[in-house]
Formats: structure tokens, sequence, C-alpha cells
């Protein structure tokens, strides 16, 4: 298997390509052996005269001796003339075999400058084009051998090794002197905006496979138990389910345990439904009776959400209250009797889909029973990639198959013998994050206990950036409170259900007397990153030595 750099597949720059790249660097790394490096992505510079040149190289391979292979790929339709193949741009065609040409000619003259005339760089080219099949090399302007098109689109990594050869045992450092000139001289660092729009992507294309069977399924009425792991796509599928029974006139119910992800949904999914979390439900239908709880008077007490469920069902309850469909997502964190009085509001034939994953139950709840449902089990996490799924496979006894071949920007922990110490550690991870070229609001600040439990609960700001958190008060209508700012700081409870491109897990100090449910939060935690995780953990907890030594 060949080596990647960067390796979490940067710098996906050709306009309507990422996806497409990506797949061709999959291939690579698969197909072609240990002997070659591929840099994905490399953007160049090169000063002279006054004048800065500039350019991008799709991938350069290298081998053990040190010579180089630049490839350039072209999708999409080309055309071709006397002059050469073309690939049309807004502002005007390009040539591939000139492209890579001036690549090869200004890297060269770079290398030369930086470290003399001793001994040329060897580079030669390829010009792939999976798209396109050349209809007269001649016309093209290309050499048979340098070409790679659609009729022989499954001979690339072939064709790369008869060019360029696996090389020799690197003995006079010519192999190291070319590859720390691509990882230093070159820029390529990770694109992020780049990378978050391929996850979205392949997230999307890769739940659509469990989305069509849930389409599929002939029940009447439909009652669907779905029972999937972190990052298999059951809001995702909370979100179709809604749409389609809404296409169909029916009236949908959706309600979940976390507030956050019910205001996500709320802006996703049609508006002719009712989207709220169970308690949001209760207290909109309360409202309705004019049997609201004065929330300033009563300041959030938990005995009043403890209250709302048997306000409810003192209740009448009229047709417009009935629906026709129910979506319940994070099953798992549901009381039984919560079930029972959300029956209450669905008409006799209402379709039922209910979603969980008992590994996040961080609640401890007994497991609601569902009469008459039929059951489906989906072990794949689509959400996390591969560097971050394994680091969670390795250091949490939970089983789940990695869905996603993306490979990420992984994972680093970082020690703390003192809570206090915290926010100078985070500040100098967010610092990082973001000349990686992560925003603001890329990344959020998870801590391991209650929203209002952690040494961050009371920090306005984290290296002069504000904090946006949970103030812990509601307003007069039933609304949680945030601060305004940058950066967001949540608890895992919260944060359950929601993802970020960068995740910083705070207060990791699992007590012994609970380590399974501890381990489940940090499981639900870990599992919201889908670029880049990073690990706040007490030095001397025992229990993070899993985390320490890998």
């Amino acid at each position: 298997m060949a080596h990647i750099i960067p390796s979490d597949l940067s710098r996906l720059a050709l306009s309507g390509a990422h996806q497409l790249e990506l797949e061709t660097l999959g291939i690579l790394k698969k197909e072609l052996p240990n002997d070659y490096t591929v840099f994905h992505g490399v953007h160049w510079t090169r000063e002279y005269k006054g004048w800065t040149h500039f350019g991008e190289i799709d991938f350069v391979i290298l081998n053990n001796s040190g010579d180089l292979l630049f490839v350039e790929q072209k999708n999409g339709a080309l055309s071709e003339d006397e002059y050469g193949l073309w690939k049309g741009y807004k502002g005007g065609g390009k040539n591939p075999v000139d492209q890579v040409h001036r690549s090869i000619n200004k890297v060269r003259e770079k290398f030369q400058w930086c470290h003399g005339k001793q001994r040329p760089l060897h580079v030669d080219y390829l010009v792939y084009l999976p798209d396109y099949r050349v209809r007269d090399l001649n016309a093209a302007g290309l050499d048979a051998s340098r070409v790679v098109d659609a009729s022989h689109a499954d001979s690339l990594s072939s064709r790369i090794q008869k060019l360029l050869g696996a090389g020799v045992t690197d003995r006079d450092g010519w192999h190291e002197k070319a590859h720390d000139f691509f990882c230093q001289t070159f820029e390529v660092v990770p694109d992020i905006r780049a990378r978050r729009d391929s996850h979205e992507r392949t997230f999307v294309r890769q739940t659509g496979a469990v989305a069509t069977v849930l389409s599929n399924l002939e029940m009447a009425p439909f009652r669907l138990r779905f029972a999937g792991a972190a990052g298999s796509g059951k809001s995702l599928l909370a979100r179709r389910f809604f749409e389609q029974a809404s296409d169909q006139g029916k009236r949908v119910l959706l309600t979940c345990f976390n507030r956050p992800l019910a205001e996500r949904f709320k802006k996703v999914v049609p508006q002719n439904g009712f989207v709220d979390t169970f308690h949001g439900f209760c207290i909109g239908f309360l409202k309705s009776k004019g049997q609201a709880p004065d929330f300033e008077q009563e300041d959030g007490d938990q005995e009043l959400w403890r209250r709302v469920p048997e306000l409810v069902t003192v209740e009448r309850i009229s047709d417009k209250w009935l629906f026709d469909s129910l979506v319940v997502d994070e099953g798992q964190d549901f009381d039984p009797e919560w079930f029972e009085i959300l029956r209450l509001f669905l008409r006799d034939d209402a379709d039922i889909l209910w979603l969980e994953d008992p590994d996040q139950n961080l609640q401890g709840k007994p497991s609601v029973i569902t009469e008459g449902f039929v059951g489906y089990r989906c072990p794949m996490n689509y959400r996390s990639p591969e560097s971050i799924a394994r680091f969670i496979r390795n250091t949490l006894p939970f089983d789940f198959e990695l869905g996603n071949d993306l490979p990420g920007m992984g994972v680093d922990v970082r020690k703390y013998g003192d809570s206090e110490e915290q926010p100078k550690i985070v500040a100098r991870i967010v610092q990082d994050l973001v000349r990686r070229g992560f925003s603001h609001e890329d990344i959020v600040i998870i801590t391991c206990r209650g929203v209002n439990n952690s040494v961050f609960s009371e920090l306005e700001q984290i290296g002069g950036l504000k904090l946006r958190r949970f103030t812990g008060e509601y307003n007069s209508q039933g609304k949680q409170v945030l601060t305004d700012g940058q950066l967001i700081f949540d608890s895992v409870y919260r944060f359950k259900g929601q993802e970020a491109p960068a995740v910083v897990l705070v207060d990791v100090d699992p007590q012994n007397d609970r380590i399974d449910r501890e381990e489940r939060l940090l499981y639900c935690g870990m599992t919201r990153a889908t670029v880049r995780l990073d690990i706040v953990a007490r030095a001397d907890n025992p229990e993070n030595r899993r985390f320490l030594k890998i």
C-alpha cells in the first residue's frame, strides 16, 4: 500500500472534481506498493525577477530512488484539435500537457535553487483522463505511453509502475531529500473547507443505501425500530421519513431528547409538522390549553420537567393535536412512559419510526418496549473518518464497522494535571486548528461533565475568543438562553446527535466506579468529530492510559 501525504487527502482544488480525485487517490493508495509515496494536491510557487509563478500538481509520485512522476487528472469532457487536447473553463481552455510540463519546469527550477546543480530531479509525467476517450493521439499532441484515458482507466496503477519503477534502496539520501522538499517547500496543508465538503458528500452518499431500505419497506402501518451505531445516519433517516410523510399529506410529529438537535431539525424539515424535544412538545400542548408552566418563576427547576408529562395526561387531546406519523430520535434516552404519552397524540393507523443507539444511552434508562415493530440494525459508522474511527475502536469497548474511508486529520491527546490548566491547553489547540485552516464555527469544545459543571462553564473567552454556551436559564417561552460567542462550548449530553469538523473533548477524567457510563460518554463525544479530534485528558487518571499510550 502506497504512503499518502497529506494523509487527509488535502487540496481537492479542481472545480467539481473533489470526490473524483479522492476516488483516484484511494485507488493509488490501495494498488501501488509501499515503494511509492503519493503527494496529493501540491501547490507550488516560484519567484523569479519580481514575478511569482504558481500552479498545482494533482499527484506527485515518488519512488525509492527519489525519481518522480507528475500525474495531471482531467475529469469530464475535453476537446481535440490540431493544436492539442483542451479542457474548457470559464476563462478559456487549458492544455493538460502544457500544464504538467510547466509544473515540471518550475519545480525543477525551485529544487535547483534550493539544492544547487549537483543533481537535477528526474521527473516524468502522465495525463489521466478517466471520463474521456482520446480519438487522435497525434492531433492531441500526446505520447501514447503518457496518457491513460477512459478506455484504459483500470491500468492507471500498472502504467505508473511501468513508467516510474520502484527504484533502488536510497543510499545517497536522494529519496529523503526529494521527500523533504515536497513536504517542507510546497503547500501540502489541508484545505479544510474542501475536506468538510467531501465528508458531507461522502456521508450522504453512503447513508443513501440505508435510506433506500427505509423507503422500500412495505408495512401498514409502518412500524420500524432502527438501532444504528453513532454516525450511521439516524438523523438523516428521520429527515427523509419526515419529508416523505409530509409529501403524502400526512401530519408528522418529530421528537427527540436533545434540544439543540431539535432546533437543528426545525431548520431542515418541512414546516407543516411539529418538531421539538419531548418536553418541548408537552409544553407546546399545555400552552394551547392555557396550562404552560412559568419558566421564569420556576427558573429551570428540574422538578418542573418531571411534572410536565403528568400535566399532559390529564388534558383532553383535540383532533388538531393528532398526528399521522411519529419520528422518535435518540430513543435510548426516552422514558417508557414518554412513548405511551406520545401515542395518545397519534391516530390509530399512524406510522412510527423509532431511532436509537443503545451504546449512547447516557441516562441509564431501561429500553423502551415497542411491540409489533420490525427491527433493523446498522453497525456502520459513516461519520467518523478512518483515523478517528480506528482510535475509538482501539481505546473503547464498542463494536462498530468503519464506513468512511476518508482518513481525516487524526487524533491528538493532551495531558493536564489540574483542571484549571485546561483553558490554556485548549487555547493552544484552537490556535493550531485555526492555523490549519479551520474556521471558528468549525470548532466545538465539548465537556464530558455537565455544561454547568466544567472549569469552562464560567469562562467568557478562550484565547481571546468568546464562548457561546448555555447559561442554565430559560426565557419566558421555555427556550434556553445562550451567551454570544465565536466558539461553541457544550456538553456531550447536549451535543449528542450533532457533529462538527473539529471537536475538542475536555474534562476527560472518567470515574472508575461508573466506568461503563463514562465510556459511553467518551464514545458519544468522540464520534461527533468529522475531520479532527483533540482530547484533553487528566494525566494521573489510570483509565486514561488507554489514550496516552497510543
